[in-house]
């Protein structure tokens, strides 16, 4: 299997929702004086490359720390908003899905990237994969939701059913 990682970047100056924490590294031991380097590390869940799981929206729902290992890799197909429809198509198996829209090029611009005019995904889309029992879905935009979303179908749909999500991969 290969394996190729597709996360932004954790640094003290990356870009955040705007209502999220900033991230904060912070030197709190070095080699001179203590023999080793240690930092601490603080930022909001929801930073940069993350996953969403049940519990993230629904109240008592699974968390992360309770899937195993396997769920979050396998056999994934890359997909975007015109090939989406092939995918439905096939008898191929896969694991994952990862749709790459392209807005993962506006993520050092946060204005634009959390903005309201990122692209949307499909709610036919996503019950259909639901239905060929993916494991995770993964995607370059800061959510599965339009943005300001408060009925999250997306996320509803995907995490009601166990399927972990990626979001802002690159």
């Amino acid at each position: 299997m290969k394996y190729i990682d597709l996360s932004h970047k954790i640094h003290p100056e990356m870009p955040t929702y705007p209502t999220d924490p900033k991230v904060k590294i912070i030197k709190e031991k070095n080699i001179n004086n203590n023999r080793s380097n240690l930092h601490i590390i603080s930022f909001g869940t929801h930073t940069g490359t993350h996953m969403d799981a049940p519990y993230h929206i629904i109240e008592n729902g699974k968390s992360i720390d309770n899937f195993s290992v396997d769920s979050f890799c396998g056999r994934t197909v890359k997909i975007n908003q015109s090939t989406s429809s092939d995918l439905l198509q096939t008898d191929e198996e896969f694991e994952g899905i990862i749709l790459e829209t392209g807005w993962y090029k506006k993520y050092e611009n946060p204005q634009i990237y959390f903005g309201k005019d990122r692209p949307e995904i499909s709610v036919s889309l996503i019950k259909n994969l639901v239905k060929k029992k993916i494991k995770f879905f993964c995607c370059d935009l800061p959510s599965v939701d339009k943005s300001g979303s408060v009925e999250k179908p997306i996320h509803n749909l995907l995490l009601s059913n166990e399927v972990i999500i990626y979001e802002s991969l690159t």
